[in-house]
Order: structure tokens, then C-alpha cells, then sequence
């Protein structure tokens, strides 16, 4: 005799709320990863996007010319604190012979000659707080334009500027520069502008954008003048996206000397 067997309506109750509760963790459970996995992505691509635009700064400024780096503000004007910083990179450097404080100048034939009419010779820039270094340095004159460039010659460059340089320079140090680049934070997004020397540069203007989502400060960029020497300049950016934020505050060095 054969005795029909099944589940009885207890046990189906019992394997559904088993598999429910089994379900319910489960989706709990995947729910979490996703969202720990979607934080820690949005995390990554916030601190590589910052990361570019630190690493390209530091960059950038590391081959500027030793005076020429200013903290401003969005009016323009210099200060120890600010949202902007302006400096020159340089074109191509060298050391002279002889004396700068002369209208002519003769110098080991560097790599990249420099430019008739266009680049600005630099010697002894010891930066002045009150001006920008175009308008004078802590002794006096240290910057010409180029209005000749003779031709190399035993390894000597010889080349005239449209007036003496005040004072010479200990390591007999000639930097050359034609461009003025400025970099401002504006409306939570870092910005880098370049122009010519000579040409109007202001922080409303925009060329290339370097990076988002920067939380509002009184100011990013800062000078300690009891912590920092002439070649050190702060900066402090706080990145935020998607409730995650990533705080960089790092102090930035020009390697060139005056």
C-alpha cells in the first residue's frame, strides 16, 4: 500500500519566511556593497581629479622664476593671502659672464636661445612686497627686454636689453621669461589662464579648467611669512562630491634660486 507523502501547509509557511528572511539579508547585503563600492569610486575619481591639478601646479611652478610668484586676490592686488597666484615660467636660463649692471650681456650659450623682442631678461630677482617684478625688485631694476640676440660663439651668447640691470646677480644667474600664467579659484572650480607678458591677465577670464568641485574658502592660496621662505607658497584645497570630501594642503617650492 502506498501512503501519499507532501509538505505539509506549516512547512511551506516555514520555508517561505526562511527564504524571505534569507532574501531580505541578502539584498541588504548586496545593497551595502554597492553603495560601499559606489563610495569608494566617486572617492578615487575625487582625489585623482585633485590629484591632477596639484600634481600640475607643483609642476608648473617648480620651473617659475625665482621673484615672480604672487598670492593675489580677484581685484589683482598682493597679499599673504589669496584666491589666485600669478607667476613666470621660464623660457630658458643660463649663467653670464662678467657684469649684468650694463646694456649688454654675454652668456654660456644655453639649450633654448632666448628671443629678440619678445622675452624679458631676469637677473638678482629678489621680489619687492609692493610691486610685481617687471616694476622692481629689492635693488632696484632686475628685469630688460631682449633687443638683440647675437649669434653663439665658443660657447658664449651675446645679446642686448633695453637697459642696465641694478645689481648682479651672487651666482651669476640670467633667467628668461615671455609669458605670465595664473592660476584662480572661482565659483568652486580651479582655472589656469596664460597670456604674454604685458598683456592684461585678471582672474575673470577662463582658459583651461583643472579641476571641480572645490569647497568656498576666504582664500586657497597663502603665504606664512613667520613658516615660509621667498620660494614657499601654501595652498589649501577641499574637494567635495557626493557627500565625500578630500582636504590637500601642501606647500609648494620653486627649485630656482635668484
Amino acid at each position: 500500500m502506498r501512503v501519499a507523502t507532501g509538505f505539509t501547509l506549516v512547512e511551506l509557511v516555514m520555508v517561505i519566511l526562511l527564504l524571505g528572511v534569507m532574501a531580505t539579508f541578502s539584498s541588504q547585503f548586496i545593497g551595502i556593497g554597492t553603495q560601499i563600492y559606489g563610495d569608494a569610486s566617486r572617492r578615487e575619481q575625487l582625489m585623482s581629479d585633485a590629484r591632477f591639478a596639484m600634481e600640475r601646479l607643483n609642476r608648473e611652478l617648480r620651473d617659475a622664476v625665482p621673484g615672480s610668484v604672487r598670492v593675489e586676490d580677484d581685484a589683482g592686488m598682493s597679499g599673504d593671502q589669496g584666491t589666485c597666484l600669478r607667476f613666470w615660467p621660464i623660457a630658458t636660463a643660463s649663467r653670464y659672464l662678467g657684469s649684468a649692471v650694463s646694456a649688454g650681456l654675454t652668456m654660456v650659450t644655453p639649450q633654448v636661445l632666448p628671443e629678440q623682442d619678445r622675452d624679458l631678461a631676469i637677473v638678482y630677482p629678489l621680489a619687492s612686497p609692493a610691486l610685481p617684478l617687471e616694476q622692481g625688485c629689492l635693488y632696484g631694476q632686475c628685469v630688460a627686454a631682449v633687443t638683440d640676440v647675437g649669434s653663439p660663439a665658443s660657447g658664449a651668447l651675446s645679446l642686448t636689453v633695453d637697459g642696465a640691470f641694478t645689481q648682479d646677480s651672487p651666482g651669476r644667474r640670467v633667467y628668461f621669461a615671455n609669458q605670465q600664467v595664473l592660476y584662480c579659484v572661482r565659483g568652486g572650480s580651479l582655472w589656469q589662464m596664460a597670456k604674454p607678458l604685458g598683456e592684461s591677465l585678471t582672474s575673470g577670464e577662463t582658459t583651461q579648467l583643472m579641476a571641480e568641485h572645490i569647497r568656498p574658502a576666504s582664500h586657497y592660496f597663502y603665504r606664512e611669512p613667520a613658516a615660509f621662505n621667498q620660494s614657499e607658497v601654501g595652498v589649501r584645497l577641499e574637494f567635495e562630491r557626493s557627500g565625500e570630501r578630500v582636504l590637500f594642503n601642501h606647500k609648494l617650492e620653486l627649485l630656482n634660486v635668484p
